[in-house]
């Protein structure tokens, strides 16, 4: 595999597991999965608006950010 066929296999693997990153704190509701797939869909597009809304939610609470409310909290 030469130099593009690299890149696209790594570029792949980082929008699957950011999509699967933001299914993941929402607990693979119907929801997160939904936007999961958008943000493995539409990269940075779509992460980098809800990194923004999320953080805003989480009240710089970082915890919550990366795990989510419930996992936080336990």
């Amino acid at each position: 595999m030469k130099w593009p066929g690299q890149f696209n296999l790594g570029f792949t693997c980082v929008l699957l597991l950011a999509g699967l990153w933001v299914a993941w704190p929402n607990q693979f509701s119907a929801a997160g999965i939904a936007i999961g797939l958008l943000v493995a869909v539409g990269g940075t597009l779509v992460e980098a608006p809800f990194l923004l809304l999320a953080s805003v939610r989480a009240k710089g609470d970082v915890g919550v950010l990366l795990l989510g409310k419930a996992r936080a909290a336990a």
